[in-house]
């Protein structure tokens, strides 16, 4: 009897399992191997921050898919705490190493997966390695977060006020009070909201002139606002330059602003491909560094394909690659990369960069380009800010909803959308992604036929009072 057809995938969080489950479904004759470097598979790394405040009790309940149920109910074998060191694309097998055993061996493949995902930016400052400097992207990072709160306020004997000594499974110290976190991006504003419910003092550093990223003035402003108004102090155009610790530990954060009083640092700059691997194996590597695939998530090597957030994709505002590192891109992609591999021929479209976040009880949502992003990419635009309603005036509890548009100054195409308010925002900006996969101009937003009830809306969305703002000022 021949050898059946295996498929061995690098990686097993979202794009991972999600590849090795579709060329299941497709083809159940073939053999899926996932290598795991880590404990854990196929998690919800996005509830994070809500692990670490205490909205979500148990980090179980963060895990979809365990090995044991991936082997029993879908023949995917996982081997967890192995690492893949060396991919021979020639040979078509993959050098990986037991990391409890110290133990190497080899595995062979006929289709290669690679969804080694990205890793957190960590620049080379001094005091970087001190305890209690985390990054927070795997649920170990979370776990470890929330040990190192919980350790002083689970166990704690307070013997004196305000600055009191704890005593806890390792003796005494002063529990955690003063959290720093380095980046304003979506990670840093969700954390700010989590260790403040924790009870901890939070300052956010950020290096540009916002929060969030590329995201537009009217909305950050918004936002910086909010958490300001929660407790949080914030420091912007400041940078981070180093950090001084005590005994192994970190006390301050230096920036060129001056210093920083911290117990704990979270470093939330942002994320990069893990690519490595892929590099030192001949693939080839595309924008940002991570992997470069086609529409059907292949490589440059025969036979192995990538996804998630190691990989590329294009943009359909832009047409162009870009990297914009997504829990729904990485799972989408590993859909379609295990289809492609157990034999379908199927095409990933792409992306419009859509978010969503909720910072305290502000709703922040973009999809498209910023005015940064078109800038950058050369277009003439223009912008349009309106704030509406999610609800109907006669209706009691409605919110005001700030909606802005970036549309083509010659077009009239929707070039991108965002959105903050405090309800009414998260599925808005889905309406919005679908114009722009349409590459709907804002006079095509403006007709759209949107469902009005007082509870949920009003007569004019919001959505379509911005469009006919920008259309105006088309007009013009």
């Amino acid at each position: 009897m021949a050898n059946k057809e295996r498929l061995v995938v690098i990686g097993g969080v979202a794009a991972g399992m999600s590849a090795a489950s579709s060329a299941r479904r497709v083809k159940p004759e073939m053999e899926a191997l996932v290598i795991e470097k880590d404990y854990f598979i196929s998690y919800g790394a996005c509830s994070l921050p809500y692990y670490i405040s205490n909205d979500v009790k148990d980090f179980n309940d963060l895990i979809s898919l365990t090995p044991k149920v991936a082997e029993g109910e879908r023949g995917i074998v996982v081997l967890v705490r192995h690492e893949a060191l060396e991919i021979d694309t020639a040979k078509k097998e993959v050098m990986i190493r037991n990391l409890e055993k110290n133990e190497e061996s080899i595995v062979a493949y006929d289709k290669l997966v690679i969804a080694t995902g990205g890793l957190p930016v960590k620049p080379p400052l001094p005091g970087i390695d001190l305890e209690n400097v985390f990054t927070i992207r795997t649920l170990l990072d979370g776990i470890a977060i929330k040990k190192y709160i919980d350790d002083w306020n689970t166990f704690e004997v307070c013997v004196g006020a305000p600055e009191c000594l704890y005593v806890n499974r390792y003796g005494a110290g002063r529990r955690p009070m003063k959290g720093v976190i380095v980046g304003g991006g979506y990670i840093g504003m969700e954390m700010c909201e989590s260790l403040r419910k924790r009870g901890l003092e939070v300052t956010v550093i950020e290096k540009m002139d916002r929060v969030l990223g590329t995201m537009d003035l009217d909305i950050t402003r918004i936002v910086e606002e909010k958490i300001q108004a929660e407790g949080v102090k914030l420091y912007k155009e400041t940078s981070v330059q180093g950090f001084e610790g005590s005994q192994g530990k970190v006390t301050k954060v230096l920036t060129d602003k001056g210093e920083f009083e911290a117990d704990l640092v979270l470093l939330a700059i942002g994320a990069r491909p893990n690519a490595e691997l892929a590099k030192r194996s001949g693939i080839g590597l595309g924008v940002a560094g991570a992997i470069q695939v086609d529409e059907y998530q292949r490589t440059n090597i025969p036979d192995v394909y990538a996804a998630g957030d190691c990989a590329e994709a294009i943009h359909l505002v832009t047409g162009k690659k870009a990297y914009i590192a997504l829990g729904t891109t990485a799972n989408k992609q590993g859909r379609i990369a295990g289809e492609n591999a157990a034999g379908l021929n199927r095409r990933f479209e792409g992306i419009v960069g859509t978010a969503v976040t909720k910072v305290f009880d502000l709703e922040v949502a973009r999809t498209g380009l910023s005015s940064i992003d078109a800038g950058r990419e050369g277009y003439k635009f223009f912008t349009s800010t309106i704030t509406g309603r999610s609800r109907s005036s006669a209706y009691p509890s409605g919110k005001p909803i700030t909606v802005s548009y970036l549309v083509e100054e010659e077009t009239g195409r929707l070039l991108g959308a965002q959105m903050v308010g405090r309800e009414g925002v998260a599925h808005r900006i889905d309406t919005l992604a679908t114009c722009l996969y349409g590459k709907m101009t804002v006079e095509d937003v403006a007709r759209l036929d949107l469902g009005y009830a007082p509870p949920f809306a009003t007569v004019w969305d919001p959505i379509l009072v911005a469009a006919n703002v920008a259309v105006k000022k088309l007009l013009r």
